[in-house]
C-alpha cells in the first residue's frame, strides 16, 4: 500500500498515539511498585501515598485510553481514506441504534409504565383532538409544531427509530442545541402539502405527549379540548413575502443551547439507545484524532480538495424515481466542484463522502424546498436527486437527525439494471 502526503500523516499520529498509549499503560502499572517502596522508605504516611498512587494510576489510565482511542480513530482514518482513493464503499448497512428485544420492552414496560421511549418500540399516534389539547395557540408544544401533514398518521401503529436528545441547528448557526421528550418514527416523512409542496422530505419529531404505548390508556398531557386550525400557522406573510412555519424552521426555538465539548451528550445517546458501543467509540476517536492531527499541524480526516474554479460543469441524465445509481469516486466529484466545494450552488459536504462507491435507488428528483432559516421558498434552477438510505448519519456528534441529502445528477452514474420502480427502503413519504 503506497501512502500519499495526507496518509503519511495519519500514520504518523496514529503511531504516536499508540506509543504514547502503551508508556502511560506501563507507567500506571509502576505506581503500585512505587508506592511499596515509598511505604518502605517511609517518605509519607501510608494513607497519603495510597492518596497519590490512586491519583497518579487514575490520571494515566484516563490519558492511556484518550491515546488509545485517537489510535483508534487513525486507523479508522487511515482505512476509510484508502477506500476513498480507491473508489470502494465503506459506509456500515447496520442501524446504529441498540434495538431492544421484545423481552426487555416488556420487562421495561412492567417496572416503570412511564419510561421513555427507546428505538425498536412500537407506539400508537394520538388521536388529533387529543394532540389538539397538548398545544399552544400557535399550533406548538415547547415550541414544535404539529403540522398539518401529521395529522394523517394520528391512530397509526409504528416503531421508534430513535430518540431526539440533540439537533444541529446550522440554519441560524447555532450549533448543537438540547432537545427533550422527542422521537423519530420509522418511515414518517413529511410530504410538504401544506408548506407549498416542499419536497425536502424532511423525518418528522413528535413530542411523546402525542404519542402511546399500544394497549395502554396513559391520558394525554393537560389541555383543554378545542378546535386548532393548524393550516392557519404553517406561514406568515412579511414585507409582502409569504414565509413557511415547519418544524425544521422552529428548530432554535424549541430546543436549548448545548455545549459541543461536552461529553454528556455521548452517554445519553448510548443510555437511551441511540446509538451502540462500537459506533460511539468509531465517532468519539474520530473526533479525537482530528483534533490531534489539527494540534500536530496536519490535514483531517476526510481529505477533500475540489478544483481551483470559479465554475463548475453541469450534467443532466433525467433520473427518475425507482432508477439505480452508483454515486461516483471522491476524486470524480472533487473534479465537479468549485473551490467553495459546490456544484451550481450545491455544497457537497463531507458527509456525502460516506456513500461514495455504493449503489441507491433514487427516490425523487426534487426542485423546492422551504429554506430553514427564512421560511421562503426557495425554486432549483438545477434540480437535486433524493437517494433512498442515503440519509443524515450524524458525523462525529451522532447527531439523530435523519433528512435526505441533496445530490447533484452530475454525482451519480446510472446502473444498467434494476430500474424497476420499487418502494422505498423505509416506507417513507416522498414528494413526487
Amino acid at each position: 500500500m503506497q501512502f500519499n502526503s495526507h496518509a503519511r500523516s495519519f500514520l504518523g499520529t496514529t503511531i504516536l498515539a499508540f506509543c504514547s498509549s502503551i508508556v502511560l499503560i506501563i507507567l500506571a502499572a509502576m505506581t503500585s511498585s512505587l508506592l511499596c517502596w515509598a511505604i518502605g522508605e517511609k517518605l509519607l504516611p501510608a494513607w497519603g501515598l495510597l492518596l497519590l498512587a490512586c491519583l497518579a494510576a487514575t490520571a494515566l489510565s484516563i490519558l492511556a485510553a484518550v491515546s488509545a482511542l485517537v489510535a483508534l480513530g487513525g486507523l479508522v482514518a487511515i482505512v476509510r481514506d484508502f477506500c476513498e482513493e480507491q473508489g470502494m464503499p465503506y459506509f456500515s448497512v447496520q442501524p446504529r441504534e441498540r434495538i431492544a428485544g421484545p423481552i426487555t420492552l416488556v420487562i421495561r414496560s412492567l417496572l416503570n409504565p412511564n419510561a421513555a421511549l427507546r428505538p425498536g418500540e412500537m407506539v400508537e399516534v394520538r388521536s388529533l383532538p387529543e394532540i389538539l389539547a397538548t398545544l399552544d395557540d400557535k399550533g406548538c408544544l415547547e415550541g414544535l409544531p404539529f403540522m398539518p401533514e401529521m395529522a394523517a398518521f394520528c391512530g397509526h401503529r409504528v416503531a421508534v427509530q430513535r430518540r431526539v436528545e440533540k439537533v444541529w441547528e446550522y440554519a441560524h448557526g447555532t450549533g448543537m442545541r438540547r432537545f427533550r421528550d422527542a422521537v423519530l418514527l420509522q418511515a414518517l416523512r413529511c410530504d410538504g402539502k401544506s408548506h407549498g409542496g416542499c419536497q425536502a422530505a424532511c423525518h418528522l419529531i413528535w413530542k411523546e405527549a402525542w404519542l402511546k404505548r399500544p394497549g395502554t390508556h396513559k391520558p394525554p398531557a393537560p389541555g383543554a379540548a378545542r378546535h386548532l386550525d393548524l393550516d392557519a400557522h404553517t406561514h406568515v406573510t412579511v414585507d409582502g413575502t409569504l414565509r413557511y412555519i415547519c418544524q425544521m424552521t422552529e428548530i432554535q426555538h424549541a430546543s436549548t443551547q448545548l455545549h459541543l465539548r461536552g461529553l454528556g451528550h455521548y452517554w445519553r445517546d448510548l443510555r437511551v439507545g441511540n446509538v451502540r458501543l462500537l459506533p460511539l467509540l468509531v465517532a468519539v476517536s474520530i473526533r479525537l484524532f482530528n483534533g490531534a492531527q489539527w494540534r500536530l499541524g496536519g490535514p483531517k480526516w476526510p481529505v477533500f480538495r475540489p478544483s481551483d474554479s470559479d465554475t463548475s460543469p453541469h450534467q443532466s441524465l433525467g433520473l427518475q424515481a425507482g432508477q439505480m445509481v452508483r454515486v461516483k469516486s471522491k476524486h470524480d466529484i472533487e473534479a465537479t466542484l468549485n473551490r467553495k466545494f459546490r456544484n451550481r450552488g450545491l455544497e457537497f459536504g463531507e458527509e456525502l463522502l460516506f456513500y461514495c462507491g455504493g449503489s441507491y435507488r433514487v427516490a425523487a428528483s426534487i426542485d423546492r424546498i422551504v429554506h430553514e432559516a427564512t421560511g421562503e421558498m426557495l425554486y432549483f434552477k438545477t434540480p437535486s436527486i433524493l437517494l433512498e438510505g442515503a440519509t443524515g448519519i450524524g458525523g462525529t456528534i451522532i447527531n439523530p437527525q435523519n433528512e435526505y441529502y441533496f445530490w447533484r445528477e452530475i454525482w451519480l452514474d446510472p446502473e444498467p439494471t434494476l430500474t424497476a420502480e420499487a418502494p422505498a427502503d423505509d416506507g417513507a413519504v416522498l414528494p413526487r
